[in-house]
């Protein structure tokens, strides 16, 4: 016991270890790549956030003028959330969740812009994220077809 402590608190002071040990805690570091509840369609940027990573943590400006906000504490863990970047939300909606999606279209701004791009968000992107924060369909142009799609073939919703 008095090794181990002594080596830990060692390894602890680097950096590297850290990160590794806050990563595991907090369980940001869990991720889902190939998960049949994971898709990216084409296009999406090599670095982006895509399907089975956790969204990153931002604070962005929700509305043209209010406040940079922490994007996490306006979500809903018991709603999928669709985020939408530098494009709008189609006029109907995306058919197939209802009242258990939640839309988010993050408007354009300079606060927004530099922390999106700080997290590797592409300027045109959209993200569908499951409840728990991790990203179920990702990509570049919202193609409300292929959010249905997901939604009845790898969710099974109908």
């Amino acid at each position: 016991t008095r090794i181990l402590a002594k080596a830990m608190a060692l390894a602890m002071r680097l950096e590297r270890i850290q990160k590794l040990a806050f990563l595991t805690i907090s369980q940001t570091g869990i991720g889902y790549p190939n998960s049949p509840l994971s898709e990216t369609l084409p296009g999406l940027p090599d670095g982006a956030p895509g399907a089975g990573d956790r969204f990153p943590w931002v604070r962005l400006k929700l509305s043209a003028n209010g406040p940079t906000e922490d994007f996490f504490q306006k979500l809903d863990d018991t709603r999928f959330a669709l985020i939408l970047i530098g494009q709008a939300a189609p006029p109907g909606g995306v058919p197939g969740l209802g009242d258990r999606l939640r839309t988010v279209v993050i408007p354009s701004d300079p606060i927004n812009d530099r922390e999106l791009a700080r997290v590797g968000v592409p300027p045109t992107a959209f993200y569908l994220l499951r409840p728990d924060g991790h990203v179920g369909l990702a990509g570049v142009r919202l193609e409300p077809a292929a959010v249905t799609r997901y939604i009845t073939e790898r969710l099974n919703l109908r």
